[in-house]
C-alpha cells in the first residue's frame, strides 16, 4: 500500500511540473503586432494583405523575404515568421537582432549597412541559426564574433568594415574549409608578422578557405 501511494504521489508530482512548465511558457498569441510600420509594410507585402489581423500561422508561411531601404528600426514580430530561409535586411536602422534567433530554418541572412545606419554590435542571437550557409554583416559595428564559431554550416561569411579584432572564433569554426570564403577587409585586425591574426588567418588558409583580409 506504502509504495502504491509513493507512486501516486510522484506522478502527481511530475504532472504539478509539467502544468507549472506549460503555464510559465510565452503564450502564443492569436494575431500578431508589430511596433515598426515599416516592417509590418513589407510583412503585409510578403502576404498580400493589406489590412486585417496577421496570425502567427499566416507569418509561418513566407519562406523568403526582402526587406532593403525600408527605414526598418524594430525586428519585433519576425520572430514568428519561424519558415524563412532567405532574408534580407540589408540598409536599415536595426540595433537588436534578438528576433531573428528563432528562425533556425534561415540558410541565408544579409545585415549590411554600407552607408545606412544599421549600427549592429550585438550578433550572439545569431549562435542559434545552424542552418546558415551564407551571412553578411558588413558594414556594422561588431567586435565579437564568437556566435560564428557554433555556425558550422557557413560556407561565406562577410564582416568587411566591422571592429574585429579576434578572429580565433573562425578558426574554431570546423565547419569552415575546402572552397568556403570569410571577408575580413577593414577591421581591426594586427597583420603584422608573427601576430595571432595573421596566424590564424593562415590556419584558415590551410584549411581551403579564401580569406580576404
Amino acid at each position: 500500500m506504502k509504495k502504491l501511494i509513493v507512486k501516486l504521489a510522484v506522478i502527481l508530482f511530475i504532472l504539478l511540473l509539467v502544468s507549472i512548465a506549460f503555464s510559465c511558457a510565452a503564450p502564443v498569441p492569436e494575431t500578431v503586432v508589430f511596433p515598426d510600420e515599416n516592417l509590418e509594410a513589407v510583412i503585409r507585402d510578403a502576404l498580400d494583405k493589406p489590412e486585417g489581423d496577421i496570425t502567427p500561422a499566416e507569418l509561418a508561411e513566407p519562406t523568403m523575404l526582402s526587406a532593403r531601404y525600408q527605414g526598418i528600426t524594430d525586428l519585433s514580430g519576425i520572430e514568428y515568421c519561424t519558415n524563412l530561409t532567405w532574408l534580407e535586411l540589408s540598409r536599415n536602422q536595426i540595433r537588436d537582432v534578438s528576433p531573428l534567433a528563432s528562425l533556425t530554418n534561415l540558410t541565408m541572412l544579409q545585415l549590411n549597412s554600407m552607408g545606412f545606419p544599421n549600427q549592429i554590435d550585438d550578433i550572439s542571437p545569431l549562435s542559434s541559426l545552424t542552418n546558415l550557409t551564407y551571412l553578411s554583416l558588413r558594414s556594422n559595428e561588431i567586435s565579437d564574433i564568437s556566435p560564428l564559431a557554433s555556425l558550422t554550416n557557413l560556407q561565406w561569411v562577410s564582416l568587411y568594415n566591422n571592429q574585429v579584432s579576434d578572429i580565433s572564433p573562425l578558426v574554431e569554426n570546423s565547419g569552415l574549409g575546402e572552397g568556403d570564403r570569410v571577408l575580413l577587409e577593414v577591421n581591426n585586425l594586427d597583420l603584422s608578422e608573427g601576430s595571432e591574426d595573421l596566424e590564424n588567418i593562415r590556419i584558415l588558409e590551410e584549411r581551403g578557405v579564401r580569406v580576404d583580409y
